[in-house]
């Protein structure tokens, strides 16, 4: 029943080096999640920051057809430090956002999503959590409409339901 405002974690992103070609389109990077949203510990509902850095690299790609194919993803290891207030640490993440569409005369339809699964345990003092390190997971799919105007303004619907979810919270999105 209680709501918390304020700045969440920031993102940077300290390079993004892409290569184009006439179909294909590819571009790597690195995100870096800075601790700056306010967290208290042991009260969840006060906390809008993860408290914790993470460094994430990234490989995006996309294919643009001749004929209004489009497949896109893009790739990414979440490696994450641990939270001095609580000494929990979170385990690592690969996640993978994904489209497969069709555009014509500025609008896209298709279907988007995207998949995560934890790779490593998370540990309270160094310890293992749980049974299985508290390892998340997640596989979303659902529809994406867009469009895109002659001046660059987009509008963007997409709904994603979630599946095959373990030890994360579950809903559509």
């Amino acid at each position: 029943s209680k709501s918390v405002n304020g700045v969440g974690d920031i993102t940077i992103d300290p390079f993004i080096v892409s290569w184009h070609s006439k179909n294909w389109h590819w571009a790597i990077g690195l995100d870096i999640n800075l601790p700056t949203g306010r967290y208290k510990e042991g009260d969840a509902r006060q906390s809008i920051g993860a408290n914790y850095w993470s460094y994430e690299p990234l490989f995006a790609f996309t294919y643009m057809g001749d004929t209004g194919w489009e497949l896109s993803s893009k790739l990414m290891y979440n490696i994450k430090t641990k939270n001095t207030d609580s000494n929990y640490q979170s385990g690592d993440e690969f996640h993978a956002d994904y489209l497969l569409g069709y555009r014509n005369n500025g609008w896209a339809y298709g279907l988007g999503g995207y998949f995560l699964k934890q790779t490593t345990d998370d540990t309270l003092n160094g310890r293992s959590v749980g049974l299985n390190g508290n390892k998340g997971q997640v596989l979303a799919f659902g529809p994406h409409v867009q469009y895109m105007g002659k001046n660059g303004d987009q509008f963007i619907f997409q709904w994603q339901h979630e599946t095959a979810v373990k030890n994360r919270f579950e809903g559509d999105k």
